[in-house]
């Protein structure tokens, strides 16, 4: 019995060591993806901010959606990845948890695949959203994972990527933070491999 305990023990541990290693061995593309850098490489609206959470640095969105709030920063692609699919993924909290089941308030990662960019802002050709992109936690400071995967269509030539916060219509924001950190952009050649990332992004969490 303690000899199965044992090898159980160093089997979940090799599994949790893979699981970072697979996680570290992708490349990212967003630059300055868990706010180290301040506002570096993206372009903040609004009342939107890095803050010290628990001793760490995170993204904070406040009323955002209606009054205008996001983190924005433009990933740019090469023609090559044209039918690969792209995978948004990031850590979600809220400190606003409403009783009536209401999304105003939560985190969300939100995009475009941009066929053009420029300053004055570019052509959308996708609009990124729905699937699990919005954080759903269950209480207060939860953190919890978000994640879209989506098939880059051709033509694309940048990917924009947001940070933002939900708001459901008549159900006004009150200025509560929606609190972001370890994001991420990165590519995949099939789904399945996007889905068996996300799986070991949530292990590596765990180690953490």
């Amino acid at each position: 019995m303690i000899r199965r305990i044992f090898s159980t023990a160093i089997l979940t541990g090799l599994n949790l060591f893979l699981a970072l290693s697979a996680v570290n061995a992708q490349v990212n593309l967003l630059r300055n993806p868990n706010a180290e850098g301040g506002l570096e490489h993206w372009r903040a609206a609004k009342d939107s901010t890095i803050e010290d959470f628990n001793g760490s640095q995170v993204f904070v969105v406040r009323r955002g959606c209606s009054g205008g709030s996001s983190f924005i920063q433009d990933v740019h692609l090469n023609d090559s990845d044209t039918g690969k699919y792209a995978l948004f993924i990031g850590r979600g909290s809220s400190e606003r948890i409403n009783n009536d089941g209401s999304i105003t308030g939560m985190p969300y990662l939100y995009g475009y695949m941009m066929s053009s960019v420029n300053q004055k802002g570019g052509k959308i050709a996708a609009y990124l959203q729905g699937q699990r992109m919005r954080a759903e936690p269950s209480y207060q400071d939860e953190w919890v994972t978000m994640f879209g995967i989506f098939r880059v269509v051709k033509g694309t030539k940048a990917i924009r990527f947001f940070l933002s916060q939900a708001e459901r219509r008549n159900d006004p924001q009150t200025g509560s933070a929606a609190r972001f950190n370890n994001l991420g952009l990165y590519l995949f050649s099939s789904r399945e491999d996007a889905l068996r990332f996300v799986e070991t992004y949530n292990a590596e969490i765990l180690i953490r």
